[in-house]
């Protein structure tokens, strides 16, 4: 039995290729995304960075319009969801799965990455909860991580931002996801070092593959 454990946990490293990419440009980020994504990979793929200040807009998003007067410029995407903030100090994983590897149903692919979200996020010290209906991280009524994600391929893209050490003012200039909600940072409720939970995540999501 120890022997075919190890075997499954070495088929699992050769299927998972995780990334760190640093701070990276948003659009630069997602034309990657998207060339991989229409690739067709074989294997799966995380992608660990933080991005340059920048809003970003979602298919459900009718309101928003490209021009509105608001810094950064509003970069528009085809994933789920309306508009939110990305900039440095906010965590972000991008998960580009095939879909015949992951350990879960795809319907839900949403559902998973919060469950693994949340419970790191609970062993360094935060009480959170997970909303499915606004999909995200709670601590109260404050919002600590967003996702939004899709499947193009049998591959899935886009992720999940969790708020660390970041600028919060950006998001008072618009209503996050579509919502009347604040933010909040991490670094506020524990004294991890981003480093150290960037890596707690990261062996928490390998779990997503078979």
């Amino acid at each position: 039995m120890a022997r075919l454990s190890i075997c499954k946990s070495q088929k699992n490293m050769s299927d998972l290729i995780i990334e760190d990419k640093g701070t990276i440009d948003f659009k630069d980020c997602y034309e990657e995304m998207i060339m991989l994504v229409k690739s067709n990979p074989k294997k799966s793929y995380i992608w660990s960075l933080e991005h340059h200040n920048v809003y970003t807009i979602g298919i459900s998003d009718k309101e928003t319009q490209e021009n509105l007067e608001i810094y950064p410029k509003i970069v528009k995407t085809d994933r789920g969801g309306k508009i939110t903030f990305h900039g440095p100090g906010q965590l972000v994983f991008y998960f580009m799965l095939n879909l015949q590897k992951i350990s879960f149903k795809p319907t839900e692919l949403t559902k998973f990455i919060l469950k693994k979200s949340s419970e790191v996020i609970e062993k360094v010290g935060c009480k959170n909860n997970i909303n499915l209906s606004d999909p995200g991280i709670y601590v109260g009524d404050l919002k600590l991580a967003s996702i939004g994600m899709r499947i193009k391929n049998k591959v899935t893209y886009h992720g999940i931002s969790i708020n660390f050490d970041m600028d919060l003012d950006y998001f008072d200039k618009i209503k996050p996801c579509g919502l009347n909600v604040k933010a909040c940072n991490l670094c506020n409720y524990t004294d991890i070092e981003k480093i150290d939970l960037i890596d707690k995540l990261k062996k928490a999501y390998r779990d997503l593959i078979i």
